[in-house]
């Protein structure tokens, strides 16, 4: 039976946004994923913004899952994981990350990457009966993509084709901007 690792700066009361897991040591496959699948596909959506698209290929982002975990702390997400590591992990591979990118907010959210619609339904039944276990209201939903970049861009995800019509033009300056930070490290001018 495989174990879930959490991130070791979240251990060490460090303050970081968000923390990573999955059921690899060292989280090798969550780093080798920013490379292999989330940089080549912010790429893509960076460079078909840049050349002015008004259609953009999803590509990657149209089969990524991200099923999420609404609770109370970071806290509820550690007891979440442990008792999905105990009921339904057996040897199968599962990775995410917790926290929440926006400080204001009183709830935090755990976010379980699916590689496709059938590990989608199958987490979003475990995870509904892990909260129940850890006595909080199961608030189990799931998304295509990245919502940070792709949602402001096209909206619901609900209607979109694996290629979509940008519903929101006036975003595409600060989503550019915001992958530039990303992808480039460049310092936010803000501050």
């Amino acid at each position: 039976m495989s174990k879930i690792y959490i991130d070791k700066r979240y251990f060490a009361e460090k303050a970081i946004k968000w923390v990573s897991f999955e059921n690899t040591p060292r989280l090798k496959r969550t780093k080798s994923d920013i490379y292999g699948r989330c940089v080549p596909c912010i790429t893509n959506l960076y460079e078909q913004l840049k050349e002015g698209k008004k259609e953009i290929l999803l590509g990657t982002a149209y089969q990524c899952w991200k099923v999420v975990v609404v609770l109370h702390s970071m806290e509820a997400c550690v007891e979440l994981l442990t008792e999905f590591e105990k009921n339904f992990l057996g040897d199968r591979e599962v990775k995410g990350r917790f926290g929440s990118g926006d400080e204001s907010k009183t709830t935090k959210v755990i976010v379980f990457n699916a590689e496709d619609e059938v590990e989608r339904d199958r987490l979003c039944k475990e995870l509904k009966i892990c909260t129940e276990k850890i006595g909080q209201e199961p608030e189990v939903l799931y998304h295509r993509a990245c919502a940070e970049l792709y949602h402001e861009l096209f909206g619901n995800w609900v209607t979109w084709k694996e290629t979509e019509t940008i519903k929101k033009p006036e975003m595409v300056g600060p989503i550019l901007e915001r992958i530039q930070r990303v992808l480039f490290w460049k310092k936010d001018e803000r501050g």
